[in-house]
């Protein structure tokens, strides 16, 4: 199992439906791929309180570990691919010594999905990412600016988002944090 290790800078908001339709209609070439999002953490919540999150994504019957750390700017993402959805997931040495850095000591378990569709537009110096999220009967629609080199992503996202007269002023809360919040 191959751990990837990336500093991921993003930047994103919640938009009304009318407005994600309005400013996703700009970019035409696109399409929306179903992934769902499982969350885990143990009982006391350790990881999120240490502002960490730890997801298993399933997407086009692949199934991808990511572990969030904070960073100085933006957050450490540690990666691997498993085989499965479940807990046996986190027994792979590399995320287990990820998890003992954290001192993460207590069973880890599943909190939570999230169902989300998302629309990947590539650009010059990042990701466009046009989510719709469903999560415990809610819905939600978000655009997030994931930076792939490094730039003043803050004035490229609000040249986007003025085409449709909206503005980024910080990040919405991560869809982690929407899920539970909402249970």
């Amino acid at each position: 199992m191959k751990m990837i290790n990336n500093l991921e800078v993003e930047y994103k908001i919640l938009v009304t439906k009318e407005d994600f339709e309005k400013l996703s209609a700009l970019y035409q070439d696109k399409t929306f791929i179903k992934q769902i999002n499982y969350y885990y953490d143990t009982e006391d919540l350790d990881l999120r309180n240490q502002k960490c999150a730890l997801r298993i994504r399933e997407k086009n019957n692949t199934f991808l570990i990511t572990l969030k750390t904070p960073a100085s700017k933006g957050h450490h993402e540690y990666e691997c691919y498993v085989n499965e959805n479940s807990s046996k997931a986190f027994e792979s040495s590399e995320i287990k010594g990820l998890l003992d850095q954290l001192n993460i000591e207590k069973p880890l378990m599943e909190l939570g999905k999230c169902v989300t569709y998302r629309a990947v537009v590539e650009l010059e110096k990042a990701e466009l990412c046009f989510d719709i999220n469903e999560y415990n009967g809610i819905t939600d629609y978000e655009i997030e600016y994931e930076q792939t080199a490094e730039h003043d992503g803050i004035s490229e996202f609000n040249k986007i988002l003025s085409q449709v007269n909206l503005r980024y002023e910080k990040n919405c809360a991560s869809k982690i944090k929407r899920t539970l919040h909402s249970r």
